[in-house]
């Protein structure tokens, strides 16, 4: 049997027992198999490398399998697994970096998933105001729960389709009504939707660097509009960094830009790949997470904070908080987006390149998109003929035209080098 026959077939098993045989569904339709990662690299199971710019959608912001990690997890589960009783094995630890960090962070809470974040905010947004309606911003993804899972909707978008239809089905209708869609970067938008449902916010939420689609920035002046509306109004502003968490920054992208949330969702990069994600807060809104109180929101989880992604994050965090590793981060990306606009001039295709830090997009059109209607208005024919080219080169990005990529610290200029020349030639064959 070939190696192309032993991945085929292992896609085949997980078929056989799983649903499409992935657990999570933007995993559907890829034929690697990826079974060995290390820094900068994967390998698929016919032995072919890939310089990963999926990187799991976000988490692994180090390196793939990077030791210093690994080590704090492996003592970790040697000195003191899970108890279920009183402060887990290196908790406080890691949420004194955060506190630290984190401007809106009085107190921080842990839990597992990105989704998982969003819904305990939405319940503390909800507890300390008594109100019900939530306000998010299209296209943005805060997760599966359904307080928050419409409006970005990729399957079912059209140019006319409204602003708040469902992520999928199953959700409940009455979820989906309390929750108010407004196009990003629309000032008036946002006023208006303030002016008619201001008094019955019980929280906005945002991401504030946009990544669900691609990377879009707030215009000048938007997010500070947002803040000042949320204050006036009673309404709680949460940020979902949960991408941008301490990969734009050690304290999230609001210590760059000097907007301050009161809750902010956090996740992905803080533990290197471990599943931790957390909520930070003030300190009058932190205080209304309780245990089986009906005037307070419960936060429960046999999982949170367990010794093993409390050990990870905290090796994660103190490689983060040099002063190397963000930076370089940096100035990887400046590099990869440089070369990307030269290569994308040269070929005379209609393409624009965006990012922030580590991360980066190529959009298939003239001009950089402001919100989600106009990043979705891309050619996608010849996004998939350029992703190709570029999996054929052994460089590994998402599989659809919207998809934000990112790199981990453990890339070299080589790597980058090496990725511009891929881009290159894939754009020359456009």
């Amino acid at each position: 049997m070939n190696k192309s026959d032993i991945q085929a077939q292992a896609i085949a098993r997980a078929q056989q027992f799983v649903p499409r045989g992935v657990s999570s569904g933007h995993r559907v339709g890829w034929t690697q198999v990826f079974d060995r990662t290390a820094g900068s690299y994967v390998w698929d199971m016919e032995g072919n490398r890939y310089i990963d710019y999926l990187n799991a959608w976000g988490p692994i912001v180090l390196g793939h399998c990077d030791e210093r990690v690994s080590e704090a997890v492996s003592r970790a589960i040697r000195t003191c697994d899970v108890t279920g009783v009183g402060p887990q094995l290196y908790e406080a630890d890691v949420a004194e970096i955060v506190c630290g960090a984190m401007p809106s962070a009085d107190k921080v809470a842990f839990c597992s998933s990105g989704t998982d974040a969003t819904m305990h905010a939405a319940h503390i947004a909800r507890a300390a105001t008594g109100r019900r309606k939530l306000l998010k911003f299209h296209g943005s993804y805060h997760g599966w729960n359904d307080q928050l899972a419409v409006g970005s909707s990729r399957v079912d978008f059209s140019p006319d389709a409204p602003l708040n239809t469902p992520n999928g089905a199953g959700l409940h209708p009455g979820s989906v009504a309390d929750v108010v869609v407004v196009e990003w970067n629309d000032h008036a938008g946002l006023k208006a939707a303030f002016a008619e449902f201001g008094p019955e916010l019980a929280a906005a939420f945002s991401e504030p660097y946009v990544h669900s689609y691609g990377c879009v920035p707030a215009e000048p002046g938007f997010l500070e509009l947002l803040r000042d509306l949320c204050t006036a109004e009673g309404t709680i502003l949460v940020f979902d960094e949960v991408k941008t968490g301490f990969r734009a920054a050690l304290g999230g992208y609001q210590s760059v830009i000097g907007v301050t949330p009161d809750l902010t969702a956090f996740g992905k990069a803080i533990a290197n790949g471990f599943s931790v994600a957390g909520i930070a807060g003030i300190e009058s809104l932190m205080g209304h997470l309780g245990a089986y109180d009906g005037k307070k929101a419960t936060l429960d989880g046999t999982y949170n904070a367990s010794p093993y992604g409390m050990a990870a994050s905290l090796a994660t965090l103190r490689v983060l908080g040099d002063d190397e590793t963000i930076p370089h981060l940096y100035a990887m990306g400046e590099r990869l987006r440089a070369g990307l606009r030269e290569a994308i001039a040269a070929a005379g295709v209609p393409a624009c390149v965006a990012g922030l830090g580590s991360e980066y997009v190529v959009y298939f059109r003239e001009q950089l998109p402001k919100n989600f209607k106009e990043a979705m208005d891309v050619d996608g024919d010849l996004f998939a003929r350029y992703h190709a080219g570029l999996l054929s080169r052994g460089v590994l990005e998402p599989s659809f035209p919207t998809g934000d990529r990112r790199m981990n610290a453990a890339v070299t200029a080589e790597d980058i080098d090496y990725t511009i020349e891929a881009a290159t030639a894939s754009l020359a064959e456009l």
